[in-house]
């Protein structure tokens, strides 16, 4: 797979990362509401109604044979279709293990991880996409990294179900990059991939794999986790090819940084005063990489 490694970061594709991350902050408030209901299956519905969800859309904006095109395409070139399988794989991965994470009470453990997931993003930009940083980007990576590792080393373990999110959704973004769908058509073909499976899953299950007597508060809930889902993955696609790796990478720490305020304020979880240390210190390597892209914006329309 080549092409698709450099990208111009556009005020858009920030934006459309930073909103995103928002979107992703606040999914634990959803996902409880819905801890009833198996994690599993919560994410086969996240595929199913996301499905639907795209193919209306493609067909209501006329996208749909632009889409069957670019899914031919991606036929004639078995490396670059495997690699847009594996990316749904990922996801789904990401999904499952979130949902169960938050379910369990454990949303503050997924917090911790995903604080080092712009680390692990950062390091996949520098090795295998080439992207370089100045010297405050370096700065700032030391400093998220100081961050980063006070924080699980305050949680005295190492969370390696919450590790395996966090692998899974770095993985799932590097692979985008090489992959030619626009982010309709690469959601579209994800959900398409899965939903035969997650489907069958779901009808060999009784009632769908719904507890009886389950409101109608619930079933609204997971017919909306299509659009939930949606949202956050469609802004992620553009994003990914608007903006640096790295920057990308940057905004990650949006997510957790909500997660955790969510999980103390919201949720009744306990967490020690104490990792608010490593807290400080990853905003503040978020303060320096912030300052660093606004002073290399501003640059480029100077010059431009």
């Amino acid at each position: 797979m080549s092409g698709g490694r450099q990208v111009t970061q556009t005020p858009q594709g920030v934006t459309a990362m930073v909103v995103a991350e928002v979107v992703y902050g606040f999914f634990p408030l959803y996902w409880a509401a819905l801890a009833n209901i198996s994690s599993m299956n919560v994410m086969l519905y996240r595929i199913v109604t996301a499905a639907v969800v795209m193919v209306l859309f493609m067909l209501a904006t006329r996208r749909w044979p632009r889409f069957v095109a670019a899914v031919k395409a991606l036929w004639a070139r078995p490396k670059v279709f495997a690699a847009a399988v594996a990316a749904a794989v990922l996801v789904t991965i990401d999904w499952v293990v979130y949902i169960y994470l938050v379910s369990i009470g454990h949303t503050s453990e997924a917090s911790a991880a995903n604080f080092l997931m712009p680390l692990i993003n950062m390091l996949l930009a520098l090795v295998f996409l080439r992207e370089r940083t100045t010297g405050p980007g370096v700065v700032s990576m030391l400093v998220a990294l100081a961050g980063g590792v006070l924080y699980v080393m305050d949680t005295g373990a190492f969370p390696g179900l919450a590790m395996l999110m966090t692998f899974s959704y770095s993985g799932y973004c590097l692979i985008k990059r090489f992959v030619p769908l626009d982010p309709f058509e690469s959601l579209t073909f994800e959900t398409g991939v899965l939903t035969p499976f997650a489907f069958v899953a779901l009808a060999v299950q009784p009632r769908f794999g719904v507890p009886a007597g389950e409101s109608w508060w619930g079933w609204l809930l997971l017919a909306g986790c299509g659009i939930l889902t949606v949202i956050p993955l469609v802004l992620t696609s553009y994003a990914v090819k608007h903006a640096t790796f790295i920057t990308v990478s940057f905004s990650q720490y949006i997510t957790p940084t909500i997660q955790l305020v969510l999980g103390i304020a919201v949720l009744g979880e306990q967490v020690p005063a104490s990792r608010f240390i490593s807290f400080t210190v990853i905003w503040l390597a978020l303060v320096i990489y912030s300052v660093d892209v606004l002073r290399q914006h501003h640059r480029r329309l100077t010059l431009g």
